[in-house]
């Protein structure tokens, strides 16, 4: 039986809180975790109600923040499942107490080197592998076929640099191709939706990003 995936990225956070507003120089974990959706945010998340693809699903994933159930819950309504929350979707570990401990170009040399980390905080590489471990741990249970992961744009990234046969990142701009077909030119949305399907031996088949 084949299997998709389709991991989406949250939807857009709220961020007109006046304590929040020097987010640099404020504690990330606090903020981080804290960060609801915004009204339009709520909106969007709801509207993945009305991608045909997302019916029927089996099994709904989120990271433990705010945001990342709060996309969730209109599929997890909709298609009348609890949501599964796994630390091994949780966001990326910075190592820094504050934002601006880390270097401005953070995320370009963490692309570029995926073994870079600050501190006692993840690399990329880090991130990869506990994410393929959630990953192979879905292929192998091979009890349901059509499954929903609502995570953050980071660790999404990183995993379709891995699987993908072009990934170019300059700091700001990415351009992601699976088999010549365009996944990513640009910036990713909040939200967005990437289908992936694995075969019968857990080989990925093909990668796809659906327009919401």
């Amino acid at each position: 039986m084949k299997t998709t995936i389709y991991l989406i990225r949250h939807s857009g956070p709220f961020v007109d809180i006046e304590n929040y507003s020097d987010y640099k120089n404020i504690s990330w974990a606090e903020y981080n975790k804290n960060m609801i959706l915004s009204v339009a945010g709520e909106e969007n998340a709801q509207k993945l109600c009305n991608v045909k693809e997302l019916n029927n699903i089996d099994k709904i994933y989120a990271s433990n923040s705010f945001r990342a159930i709060g996309t969730a819950k209109y599929l997890s309504e909709k298609n009348d499942i609890k949501i599964n929350l796994d630390k091994r979707i949780d966001e990326r570990e910075f190592g820094v107490e504050k934002i601006n401990d880390l270097p401005s170009d953070f995320n370009k040399i963490s692309f570029e080197n995926k073994l870079f980390k600050v501190n006692n905080g993840e690399s990329l590489n880090d991130v990869d592998k506990r994410f393929k471990a959630f990953i192979n741990d879905l292929l192998n249970t091979n009890k349901n076929n059509k499954i929903v992961i609502v995570l953050h744009g980071i660790i999404l990234l990183s995993y379709l640099q891995t699987i993908c046969d072009k990934f170019d990142f300059d700091g700001k701009i990415f351009n992601i191709q699976f088999k010549n077909n365009v996944i990513l030119s640009g910036t990713p949305k909040n939200p967005s939706i990437y289908k992936i399907v694995f075969d019968e031996n857990k080989n990925i088949e093909n990668v796809k990003y659906i327009e919401l």
